[in-house]
C-alpha cells in the first residue's frame, strides 16, 4: 500500500452547458497480481473506491447502500452503471471511448477516462475525468 495524493479532474457537457471540477483529496493505492486499486474520501467524507484492470475501471463513489454511484468502463462496450440516492435508484449506462493509465516522468500516474452516459435513449451527457495519483 503506498499513500498518495490525488489530483481529480472532471469536465461535464450536458447539452450546451459544460462544467469542470477539480478536487484533491490524500488516498492510497495498492498494486497487485496486474490490478491497481485506489481508495480516497472525496471532500473528507465521501468514500471512493476504483479498480483499475487493463482496459476496465470500475468506480464506486457513496457512503451506504441508500446513497452511491457505480460506474463500470470498458473502451467501445455497454456498461450498466448506477446511480442511488435516497434509496431510489437509477440505472443507467456507460459507452467508453476512451482509458489510460500510465506512469508519468515525475513518477506519478495518471487515469484518463472519457465517456458517455445514457438512461435508456437518453444522452445524459458526455465525461472527461482525469485522476493523477503522486
Amino acid at each position: 500500500m503506498t499513500n498518495v495524493k490525488i489530483d481529480f479532474t472532471s469536465k461535464i457537457i450536458q447539452g450546451k452547458d459544460s462544467e469542470t471540477f477539480k478536487k484533491k483529496a490524500a488516498g492510497e493505492l495498492i498494486e497487485s497480481a496486474g490490478n491497481t486499486r485506489v481508495s480516497y474520501l472525496e471532500d473528507g467524507k465521501i468514500p471512493v473506491k476504483i479498480l483499475i484492470k487493463e482496459g476496465n475501471v470500475i468506480i464506486r463513489r457513496g457512503t451506504d447502500r441508500n446513497n452511491y454511484s457505480q460506474l463500470h468502463f470498458v473502451v467501445g462496450e455497454h456498461k450498466d452503471c448506477r446511480y442511488v440516492a435516497q434509496g431510489y435508484q437509477m440505472d443507467l449506462q456507460s459507452t467508453t471511448e476512451f482509458i489510460k493509465f500510465f506512469p508519468k516522468n515525475n513518477g506519478s500516474s495518471e487515469l484518463q477516462i472519457e465517456y458517455n452516459l445514457y438512461s435508456g435513449l437518453y444522452l445524459v451527457g458526455n465525461y472527461a475525468v482525469t485522476l493523477i495519483f503522486t
